[in-house]
């Protein structure tokens, strides 16, 4: 398949030579995202036949200037969730690049039967206007958080608990199970009620995910808390934290959080970021009192497919 509009753009299929530019893309679009080439490629490469996914690749004179993808959501129950994401190139916006690239996206969501789509950006005036002009809505907004975990005091875990690195955790199913337990009451536009282990693997297996700064909560062999990290160069990324619905409101998840922080700022990290939607108070209130300062905000999006 390729697309010629507007004119000498082209839009093709994604390809795994694509990597370099696609995990170039996506950090101007956030420059706090931590993806790298590989990392790129591992979430190229899943294969769920449940995805269902496009991913498209758009072309000026032979240079990558914009990707979209688009697929059903696979973490829920919800019938017709799907998500999508743009990036164009900053030089070369307004130029209806991403506009051709969303309209093949939401013909393919129409012909996967999707009815309700999100889409996760990063704030700016220009962001919003363009989303806002295509039909998409606020769902949720998360604002975005950084701290330098150089200064992070040592975990305190309460008696009978402790704090490791998944790294040194061989149990991959009972961190699954944990996590999939844990997000089921995440705020979000629809329920994380059906994480899969072929899907969480993908995600486990993702090689921006750093198993040592990863923390996990465990008391005797039980997880009960994980903090997920993704750590690039001096720049980090939280990639989730939950505790079990059993266990919450021991200090577990700060516990886990001061470890994670910790590895991370002894691989010679100094900023790591996060963002909790405004409705997770509890999450919100722990990176508070570790010290973690708004730089921005987090917006997830959403709008019905049939829409014009």
């Amino acid at each position: 398949m390729a697309h010629r509009a507007p004119s000498e753009l082209l839009i093709r299929p994604q390809e795994e030579r694509d990597a370099a530019a696609g995990a170039a893309l996506r950090r101007e679009a956030d420059d706090t995202e931590v993806i790298s080439e590989a990392g790129w490629l591992n979430s190229f490469r899943r294969s769920s036949p449940r995805l269902r996914r496009l991913a498209l690749t758009a072309e000026l004179d032979g240079e990558v200037v914009a990707m979209g993808r688009t697929g059903l959501n696979t973490g829920t129950t919800t019938v017709g969730a799907a998500w999508l994401g743009v990036n164009v190139a900053a030089s070369k916006r307004r130029q209806g690049i991403g506009s051709a690239l969303h309209e093949l996206l939401f013909d393919h969501l129409r012909t996967i039967e999707a009815t309700e789509v999100t889409t996760f950006i990063r704030w700016s005036e220009e962001a919003e206007r363009w989303a806002t002009a295509h039909g998409w809505e606020r769902k949720l907004t998360a604002p975005l958080i950084a701290l330098d975990p150089r200064g992070v005091p040592e975990p305190d875990p309460p008696a009978g608990f402790r704090c490791v690195s998944a790294s040194a955790f061989d149990r991959k199913q009972a961190i699954f199970e944990l996590t999939r337990i844990g997000i089921i009451d995440e705020p979000s536009p629809v329920p994380n009620d059906d994480l899969r282990y072929e899907d969480w693997l993908d995600e486990w297996n993702d090689p921006d995910l750093d198993h040592d700064a990863t923390t996990l909560v465990v008391q005797d062999d039980l997880p009960v808390t994980f903090a997920y990290i993704k750590i690039a160069g001096s720049r980090a990324q939280h990639a989730g934290t939950a505790t079990h619905p059993e266990y919450r409101g021991r200090g577990l998840a700060s516990a886990a959080k001061r470890h994670a922080l910790r590895v991370a700022a002894a691989k010679g990290v100094t900023q790591i970021t996060t963002s909790n939607a405004e409705e997770n108070i509890a999450m919100r209130a722990i990176n508070r009192r570790l010290g973690f300062e708004p730089i921005g905000e987090h917006v997830i999006l959403g709008r019905s497919v049939e829409l014009p």
